[in-house]
């Protein structure tokens, strides 16, 4: 990383741009240094950028902090008397529980020595005090933007944009606790497209892709709030909507089964052709009271769907309703 600052007009830009791109849901920062105006001075900087700043002068209080805080990123400064920085970033490198999170370093002393140690912990940057503010402030809001596209990158399915059965795995388990202490409805369901691969064989799989990325963007826009919208494998997607009793989600799917075979297709040689779905819907606690048992009976609930001829919904429990929209 060269040491060269940049002009003034140029950061500020850099800032301007990171700051447009930032999560707006504030991103915790903690920040560690045993000079209370340094912290001071911090947090000035850092907060009116929609980020939430924790600050410790203790770095005795330094684990408490940390576990308390559960910060997107961390700052450490590499000279305080009892416990300095670059100490504290090699025994957070050194745990499993912390060991990819950002740390930027702050050190008054930018000499080869000092550098080269910053590095060999494991920070992933450094700025030199006296701290100019906007440096600091583009170089952590590019930081933190790296980190979210890296996260999106490992939770959302590259191809529907739709979250990955990691990342929704964790939600399902976060929603179904909520609905046990709140005493709220869920209900899961798993769909499958009916004949993409049909559709991958006549048009190829450029066309298959396109109707995915389709599909994905019709189950986002049509459940937006309270709700996990996930592809897990293949054609397979599960939906489950939080506070939401059997019979209102069954109403919901039909009318996303109606929404899509109204939906024409267009082929690369220009022929039309439609897609359809069909699916499995199961409610928390009828049907199950955890995710295995729930995933487990809204399956069978879409087996017994597709063996009723596809383009149809089946609720768990009910092994003879179909219930199917209105052709149109």
């Amino acid at each position: 990383m060269s040491n060269k600052p940049l002009p003034s007009a140029q950061v500020l830009a850099a800032v301007a741009q990171a700051a447009q791109r930032a999560e707006a849901a504030k991103q915790r920062v903690m920040v560690v240094d045993d000079d209370p105006q340094i912290l001071v001075t911090l947090k000035g900087l850092l907060e009116p950028w929609g980020l939430n700043v924790t600050t410790l002068d203790d770095p005795q209080q330094f684990w408490e902090r940390l576990e308390s805080c559960s910060p997107d990123l961390l700052i450490l400064a590499v000279e305080m008397l009892i416990l300095d920085g670059i100490e504290l970033c090699q025994r957070v490198r050194n745990g499993s529980r912390w060991g990819n999170l950002p740390i930027i370093l702050l050190t008054a002393h930018t000499d080869a020595t000092i550098i080269n140690q910053v590095f060999a912990v494991g920070a992933d940057d450094f700025v030199s005090k006296p701290i100019v503010g906007p440096e600091l402030v583009t170089r952590i809001l590019n930081r933190l933007e790296r980190l979210k596209l890296l996260q999106e990158a490992a939770e959302t399915d590259r191809l529907t944009k739709l979250s990955n059965r990691r990342k929704s795995t964790q939600d399902l388990t976060a929603y179904l606790q909520l609905a046990r202490q709140q005493k709220q409805p869920l209900c899961l369901a798993v769909l499958d497209l009916d004949n993409l691969k049909e559709v991958n064989d006549r048009h190829g799989y450029n066309t298959g892709d396109i109707v995915m990325r389709q599909w994905g963007q019709l189950l986002r826009q049509t459940f937006k709030q309270n709700a996990v919208v996930a592809r897990w494998e293949g054609d397979e997607f599960v939906v489950a909507l939080y506070g939401m009793v059997r019979a209102d989600g069954i109403q919901s799917f039909i009318r996303l089964l109606t929404t899509l075979r109204n939906r024409r297709f267009i082929a690369p040689d220009q022929t039309q052709f439609r897609i359809t779905f069909s699916g499995g819907i199961a409610q928390y606690p009828d049907d199950g009271t955890d995710l295995p048992a729930l995933y487990q009976a809204a399956s069978e609930a879409l087996h017994r769907s597709k063996v009723a001829g596809c383009d149809c919904i089946f609720s768990a429990g009910a092994s003879s309703a179909i219930l199917r929209p209105t052709q149109s």
